[in-house]
């Protein structure tokens, strides 16, 4: 078999397993959502939330995007995975043990005390990230999705099963945040099983400065991006409240969860689009086709959900959550316009253009908290929603970029998807259900009758579901 064919092979596979894997993550999530939302009230979530964005953002920082370096590096050797490890057992446990002295600021910041003790109960979780990592990354590298999906799938149940438990027997937000250590823990012991790496704590400068010079660039790049998450914890809550953090977690959880292509393909973009960055044609083709179907399930389904939410976040979650919905239509608009931009980034970082994803992230997550901490004192969360969208024009920075390395890719298609759910989606934050979503239905039904192109994306999607073995539907390689 030819090795363009082995490795389509390997990625559609992959896909399938990173899709069932999604899904059934996706599933489980919102129950567990659910759950713990509507338990815990607004106020015990926020805290949740601003803990858990400080956490994340510590896991992001500490990998320090070294394991970057085991996915696209050619020729790699065995010795470099190993001093990977090295490296995260000494400056890694380093840098938890130096968030472990500085939790406190966080409090400070936040205003929340908890969330001292919170991020000290899961640092030992930051360093299990790291080291678990590193055979994930060689999994990964194989395009061994399928493992992959199945590592992260298990972790991910017993994480919601431990938490869903906890929080129904004891009211206590302490239920998610031990599910989220239990989680991390079984991922990097079962990643350890599936592809062993030979523990030490010995340096070989050699190999670990290649590794360095390798990998930072990239780290900078992704690390301005991971502020995102600090978004939360250092200017929703000390400005609008815990409780308001909690209406926001919900929300942008709402968003992830119903991103499910958008996840999958995000995985797996790097890794395939490095192995085909010398062919231009086939990358201009991987992104006009992205795009499109990005877009339309993106902004689809998240309208879909915008349209019926009045009705059903009340109804699940408690009538506190309401103002959730009212801020959906327009998060959600933002995350469907920026998932159009993901292949565009995928591609920059695996030609090595990690500076100019540094420039976009920073002048993205600039715009965004300077517009927040001006509109949220005088709009609340609609301050917050408000500033989603007007950091959007940041992408154009992506879009140059691309457009110097190969050509300007189509976005007429994916601009009159996302353009035509701009009704519903306003529809549904003033009135009823029921007419927003005849709104929603009316619009897609006009622009798939007069428009030829949505027609064939479409017939694509629904040959894509039907066939597991997607017979040169999804030619994106």
């Amino acid at each position: 078999m030819s090795e363009p064919k082995n490795i389509k092979n390997k990625v559609l596979r992959g896909g399938i397993f990173l899709t069932l894997r999604q899904l059934l993550s996706s599933g489980l999530s919102v129950i567990s959502m659910l759950v713990i939302a509507r338990s815990l009230g607004p106020e015990k979530y926020g805290i949740v939330v601003s803990s858990l964005g400080v956490f994340y953002f510590l896991t992001w920082t500490g990998q320090m995007g070294l394991n970057m370096y085991l996915v696209r590096q050619p020729n790699l050797q065995k010795k470099e995975v190993e001093q990977l490890v090295a490296f995260y057992n000494t400056v890694g446990l380093a840098f938890c043990g130096l968030m472990w002295m500085v939790t406190p600021l966080f409090s400070l910041w936040t205003g929340v005390p908890e969330v001292s003790s919170i991020l000290r109960w899961l640092m030992l979780a930051v360093w299990l990230n790291m080291v678990g990592d590193v055979s994930i990354s060689m999994l990964s590298r194989e395009l061994k999705f399928d493992q992959v999906s199945l590592v992260d799938g298990i972790s991910q149940i017993a994480n919601y099963s431990l938490s869903v438990s906890i929080v129904l027997f004891t009211g206590s937000y302490w239920g998610p945040l031990t599910g989220i250590f239990l989680q991390y823990f079984i991922k990097a012991c079962w990643a350890y099983t599936l592809h062993p790496v030979r523990f030490t704590f010995w340096w070989q400068w050699s190999y670990l400065k290649k590794i360095m010079f390798y990998g930072v660039p990239f780290f900078v790049a992704s690390w301005v991006q991971t502020l995102r998450s600090l978004t939360i914890p250092l200017i929703i809550t000390p400005l609008a409240g815990v409780e308001a953090a909690g209406i926001v977690g919900v929300t942008l959880r709402m968003v992830e969860q119903l991103s499910l292509l958008r996840i999958v393909i995000r995985q797996m973009s790097i890794s395939v689009i490095a192995k085909f960055i010398e062919d231009s044609a086939t990358i201009l083709r991987a992104i006009n086709q992205g795009m499109n179907y990005l877009a339309l399930i993106m902004v689809s389904v998240c309208a879909t959900f915008a349209c019926i939410s009045p009705w059903l976040i009340p109804t699940l979650f408690g009538t506190e959550w309401s103002q959730s919905t009212k801020i959906f239509p327009l998060v959600a608009f933002a995350a469907s316009v920026s998932a159009v931009f993901d292949l565009h980034q995928a591609t920059l970082h695996a030609v090595g253009r990690n500076n100019i994803v540094t420039i976009q992230n920073s002048t993205y997550i600039a715009s965004l908290w300077l517009i927040c901490w001006c509109l949220i004192p005088a709009l609340g969360l609609w301050g917050y929603a408000i500033a989603e969208i007007v950091a959007l024009p940041n992408y154009y920075v992506s879009h140059r970029e691309f457009k110097f390395l190969y050509e300007s890719p189509n976005y007429w298609n994916a601009a009159l998807i996302i353009l035509t759910a701009v009704p519903s989606l306003l529809a549904s934050i003033f009135v009823s259900p029921i007419i927003s979503f005849t709104v929603l239905f009316f619009s897609y039904t006009t622009l798939i009758t007069i428009n030829s192109n949505l027609r064939k994306i479409l017939v694509d999607l629904l040959s894509i579901a039907r066939s597991k073995k997607q017979k040169g539907k999804l030619d994106i390689v």
